[in-house]
């Protein structure tokens, strides 16, 4: 630690912060010997001492494309030092974890997502469960050799740990890597701290020397001081192997006067520290030397028994080449592996390397690569990539290609698509065309696939073009692939680009079509049908004899992903008529994936059925047992879609704060995993918790976040304009609320409808009719769509038929008005609305109970403190004659009972005293009033109350 006490300062403060849940990232950058391994190290104990969870882990060169290595390793640390956290909290992330600990994965449930965002976040929480109460130290070591994948999660751990209890300490070499560049715009953008290791001065090296020699600095020699400043640069780790290999080679001897050099010093560093490295091998024997060098054409890390059968040594002698390889500070036991063994560090397998003549690397890499294929036939995990790298060592093209293909095929099948796409460009590059036509289609068609996984739409379809015109894949084959890329393309919202597919595909397909080949095909344009712009009634119809036909085909063969695929879209369809016809496709996708064991299918089809039935009855239990299934699956998207069903839900029950932390957590979760429209959605209920508050201004703030992300153009529009159209009526801008209907009108001309509730089903009507712009014929058209049938559109269409029978003098207005309070039931705010509304128009024409109605709404919006739509109330109930209370502080303390009554602050006061039976002298002394202004109150109290005498109103609060 000589001359970083700097660096040691600042990473205990680092530490610090982290315990306190202020975490963060520190890159320490170096070239290979400056110490940062060391600093790690005293940075691990410094975290241990404080009692801190400490996790560690190691990038590998030859571990460059295997997926998630380092964070595996340091998982892995976690579960030796005490197992998974049994936290709540970790439930829907538990099957996400699994893909990097298989043991984690017992238990949790089906997994959804194999997206890199679900993984990362899934990391993040979990790291902040373990630093819960005491902090968390993550070391990730040598991340130059980092794998793409873990190159994502790094990414977005950096940008969201700042206020978590955890600190991520990484070092990285200083040559030009992924994890280099990350670092600086990290350090650029003020996200992490990037601490650069500089040289040792000279006075520091003459530091070190000493105490690495047990000396005091000026009793060093003048000449080994001129060695180790010029020869090692400053490099710690070169000063300590020249000193080594010098006392090695006998030419730094100690003696009575201390430390003497001995017959000059070589001055070239690099092969001096070689040749200490070479030297301390060949003292070992020809057998161990040469296997070390056998080691090093593997690579830095290496399996033992495949090492054992290239040089042909017996059990015995390779535990002793592993002893006496440590013993020589040459090789290390593997941390995370047992039967692995690396070298000490980079230089000391470089050093061996570099002394390999061409001819003999080539002959020991293939001597390796057929003892991995001959010790593991089916090569699992990175011994494939293993086995493809020392097959190219070796001269070996074709079968280092097709190695890298397989490596890049079960990449792809974990979900790690970065590296699939490198390692197939890779197998793609090495296999010839000429001789191996076929296996170079198929890693290509491979290499689309990956590219489609990984989102990068237009990258696949240009890669694509190389398999649509091949004449190595058969016309189906093609097609088959174009039928993915089409779904890609709709999944992204590429219409046209998946209508091209669609069509060549179906090009393909004409002289030999196959009904397994079509209902993939079908679902595709059903879908494209379905959501396209300027849909009419002919589009809708033809994706509905597409999608009936596809599920027809799909149900036969069978095709259970693709039945399931085209019930969804007949649900989506059928809503339009009926929604208990949509429950029947979403009952029958539940059973074909429930039979086929299709756990996230029968989720979504669960999901939709649950809030089909919210929507009819505004009864939450089926939606609450879905959310309940997505945790237990740990299906983290689909259990955000069933979260922002039931935010939303909740600012319709007036539970406003439920609702804003809910979507408040979905926001923040959403954007961090990228999900643009499900961060958006999640600001539309934050917008919904402000509107129907009537808090304008808020509202406002978050349409403009809601803007800054996309949402106008997005489906969410509509919805929105509902929410601001009552924000309007709750501040008593009538021609505002109609305006934002007018708007829903028009983006639903256009646009296909995706939200039933937005109001046009329910709340324009009502607004059109009180605007005497609607009748009887309006009203049965509204009536005759499903969606007035959903419960919050329901309460405003039985009222607006209550004010069209009432303006034609019909006695039922009443009674349609008592079913549109009983509809509104859930509904506190609407149901309050709707009765300020109406009962102006049954004021007009002279039905109902408006003053009731007015005193209850106006209680309701005065207890809600939205002034607007309670000052109206009161001013229609001035202008009937009806007593209205003076609203002084301490109102809202009147129970609704009274309240609704006219009753005021004072009043009640005097009634509870009342009901001690106090006279008015009394009263009049407690409340600092006169007895003659109590019995002013005492009468009012009798008329509103309806009561009698003094006896009846005492009797009304507990005298009896």
């Amino acid at each position: 630690m000589v001359g970083r006490a700097a660096e040691l300062s600042a990473l205990h403060n680092a530490l610090s912060g982290a315990r306190t849940g202020h975490g963060g990232t520190v890159f320490v950058v170096s070239e290979a010997g400056l110490g940062k391994s060391r600093l790690v190290h005293e940075c691990i104990a410094d975290a241990t001492r404080s009692g801190m969870a400490v996790l560690r882990g190691r990038a590998t060169e030859a571990g460059a494309t295997v997926p998630f290595r380092p964070l595996t390793e340091a998982l892995f640390s976690l579960m030796r030092a005490g197992g998974v956290p049994d936290d709540p909290a970790l439930a829907p992330y538990r099957a996400a974890l699994g893909r990097l600990i298989p043991e984690w994965s017992e238990g949790a449930g089906h997994r959804e997502d194999d997206s890199p965002i679900v993984l990362a976040e899934s990391i993040l929480r979990l790291l902040s469960v373990v630093g819960r109460g005491r902090g968390a130290l993550i070391c990730l070591s040598d991340l130059q050799d980092c794998d793409a994948e873990t190159m994502g999660i790094l990414e977005y751990l950096v940008d969201n740990l700042s206020g978590q209890p955890v600190l991520l300490l990484a070092t990285i070499r200083s040559t030009p890597s992924p994890a280099l560049s990350l670092a600086q715009s990290s350090a650029r953008d003020r996200a992490a701290q990037l601490m650069e290791l500089r040289p040792l001065t000279d006075d520091q090296v003459c530091e070190l020397a000493a105490a690495s020699l047990g000396v005091a600095a000026d009793e060093l020699p003048e000449s080994l001081l001129r060695w180790l400043t010029q020869g090692a640069d400053g490099n710690p780790f070169v000063v300590e192997e020249l000193l080594r290999g010098g006392i090695d080679a006998g030419a730094l001897v100690r003696s009575g006067a201390g430390w003497q050099v001995v017959d000059g010093v070589p001055r070239n560093v690099p092969s001096t520290v070689a040749a200490s490295v070479i030297d301390r091998a060949r003292r070992l024997g020809p057998q161990w030397h040469h296997a070390l060098e056998a080691a090093s054409v593997i690579g830095r890390r290496f399996p033992l028994d495949v090492l054992q059968q290239m040089c042909g040594l017996s059990d015995d002698e390779l535990y002793t080449l592993v002893q006496v390889g440590s013993e020589a500070q040459l090789l290390e036991p593997s941390r995370s592996s047992p039967d692995w063994c690396t070298f000490r560090n980079a230089w000391t397998a470089e050093a061996f390397a570099i002394q390999v003549m061409p001819a003999k690397r080539r002959s020991l890499a293939a001597a390796a690569a057929a003892a991995v294929e001959s010790l593991y036939p089916d090569m699992p995990g990175e011994l494939c990539q293993l086995a493809a790298t020392l097959r190219l060592t070796a001269g070996d093209e074709p079968a280092a290609g097709l190695l890298f293909a397989v490596a890049g095929r079960r990449a792809l099948a974990d979900g790690a698509a970065a590296s699939a796409e490198r390692l197939l460009n890779r197998a793609i590059e090495l296999i010839p065309a000429q001789s191996h036509a076929v296996q170079r289609a198929e890693a290509l068609e491979s290499l689309l696939y990956a590219l489609t996984e990984a989102g990068d739409v237009d990258q696949a379809l240009r890669r694509g073009v190389d398999l649509y015109g091949s004449t190595l894949l058969a016309p189906a084959q093609r097609a088959e692939l174009l039928t993915r890329l089409a779904w890609v393309c709709v999944v992204g919202g590429h219409w046209e680009k998946a209508a091209e597919q669609v069509a060549i595909a179906r090009r393909l397909l004409a002289e030999s079509p196959s009904p397994a080949q079509f209902a993939p095909l079908d679902v595709v344009e059903a879908h494209l049908f379905t959501l396209a712009d300027n849909q009419g009634d002919d589009r809708a119809a033809r994706a509905e004899a597409l999608a009936l036909r596809a599920v027809r085909i799909a149900e036969e063969i069978p095709l259970p992903a693709t039945a399931c695929q085209g019930r969804q879209v007949l649900a989506l369809l059928a809503r339009r008529r009926s929604f208990e016809d949509a429950d029947v496709h979403l009952r029958s996708m539940f059973a074909t994936a429930d039979a086929y064991g299709l756990p996230i299918w029968r989720l979504r089809a669960q999901i939709r059925l649950a809030t089909n039935e919210l929507m009819r009855t505004g009864d939450t239990e089926q939606i609450m047992l879905a959310r309940e299934a997505a945790l237990s699956l740990g299906a983290i998207t689909a259990g955000a879609q069933a979260d922002a069903t039931v935010a939303m839900q909740q600012v319709l029950f007036c539970e406003f704060g439920q609702a804003e932390s809910l979507a408040e957590q979905l926001l923040e979760s959403t954007t961090r995993m990228h999900q643009e429209s499900e961060a958006q959605f999640s600001l539309v209920i934050k917008i919904a918790v402000q509107a129907h508050q009537g808090r304008q201004e808020g509202m406002r703030r978050m349409l403009a976040e809601f803007r800054r992300l996309g949402g106008e153009q997005s489906f969410h529009a509509p919805v929105v304009f509902g929410h601001r159209a009552i924000c309007a009526l709750l501040g008593e801008d009538r021609p505002g609320a109609e305006a934002e209907m007018a708007r829903i009108r028009e983006w639903e001309r256009t646009h296909p409808t995706i939200y039933y509730q937005s109001g046009r089903y329910g709340l324009g009507l009502l607004l059109e009719v009180l605007a005497d712009r609607a009748g009887r014929a309006e009203l049965a058209e509204t009536r005759a769509a499903e969606a007035s049938h959903l419960r919050w559109n329901l309460q405003f269409v039985l009222a607006a038929e209550a004010v069209l029978l009432g303006r034609e003098g019909d006695p039922l207005a009443a009674v349609k008005m008592a079913e549109a309070q009983a509809a509104a039931a859930p509904y506190p705010m609407a149901r309050h609305l709707a009765l300020r509304l109406v009962a102006e128009a049954a004021l007009a024409d002279g039905w109902g109970e408006p003053v009731d109605w007015l005193r209850a709404a106006e209680q309701h919006f005065h207890s809600a403190d939205v002034a607007g739509i309670a000052g109206a109330c009161r001013t229609l109930l001035r202008k009937t004659g009806a007593r209205v209370m003076q609203r002084r502080t301490g109102n809202s303390a009147v129970p609704a009972q009274f309240s609704s009554r006219g009753v005021t602050a004072r009043e009640f006061e005097v009634l509870m005293l009342l009901g001690e039976r106090r006279g008015n002298p009394e009263i009049a002394k407690l409340l600092f009033i006169s007895p003659r202004t109590v019995e002013k109150h005492v009468a009012s109290l009798l008329d509103k109350l309806d009561r009698a005498d003094r006896r009846g109103l005492s009797e009304l609060v507990g005298g009896g």
